[in-house]
């Protein structure tokens, strides 16, 4: 079994009534509903995730710009009731030097998850949020180690997977991947070969699982 995305830190918000695991509040709030999981003989992983630029000022401490890989923002989305419209705010271009706190933001989550009694943790790399947002080329704009080559668009989520792996073990963690969806406006060029450097990227850690989605 599986949560719904549950936020790694006070920016990875995007949306109402979300769950988060970056305090040590929210860790006791979700043992309960681990041992309730438990107690009817289910496996239970906590999927963690960072919507980066779907988002707005509201959801972000002292209403702050969403941050994202780009400064490119998103058009508003008509909600499902076809009535409903998301504004979502202009994101701010993540510097170089604060992508490794995004990364230690993934392993005390992780790390807390465990805590809480979940038996691992699910990494949300699709969907057009924040680790999606550096794989797609139709949004990574970056110059730096972290945009342009393939290699290098994939190196966020390479290092969130090592750091994670190393916190809590290679056979609690999965992760939740979409190289074929343009979902939140994220689309890559060369999708087959995205989620095929990502498949062979990921051999190497022995992860419990890996999700392949078509469509967001």
């Amino acid at each position: 079994m599986l949560s719904e995305a549950t936020g790694v830190s006070d920016t990875a918000q995007g949306y109402p009534y979300t769950p988060g695991i970056w305090t040590k509040e929210q860790v006791e709030a979700w043992k309960p509903i681990v041992d309730a999981v438990h107690a009817k003989g289910a496996i239970f992983f906590c999927q963690i995730w960072h919507v980066g630029r779907v988002s707005s000022t509201v959801f972000q401490p002292n209403g702050q710009a969403p941050i994202s890989c780009t400064d490119k923002g998103l058009a508003p989305q008509v909600r499902n009731n076809g009535v409903d419209v998301v504004q979502f705010s202009p994101p701010r271009r993540l510097r170089t030097d604060e992508i490794p706190q995004i990364v230690n933001d993934f392993r005390l989550a992780a790390r807390n998850a465990i805590g809480a009694g979940f038996d691992g943790v699910e990494i949300h790399g699709a969907c057009g949020y924040l680790i999606d947002q550096f794989f797609k080329d139709e949004v990574n704009d970056r110059t730096d180690q972290y945009g342009g080559s393939l290699e290098n668009r994939c190196r966020l989520a390479l290092e969130i997977a090592e750091a994670v792996t190393n916190e809590v073990g290679a056979y609690r963690v999965g992760m939740r991947l979409s190289p074929f969806a343009n979902t939140n406006e994220c689309a890559d060029s060369i999708p087959k070969a995205l989620g095929l450097y990502m498949a062979e990227a990921l051999n190497k850690y022995g992860f419990f699982t890996a999700t392949w989605l078509n469509q967001g």
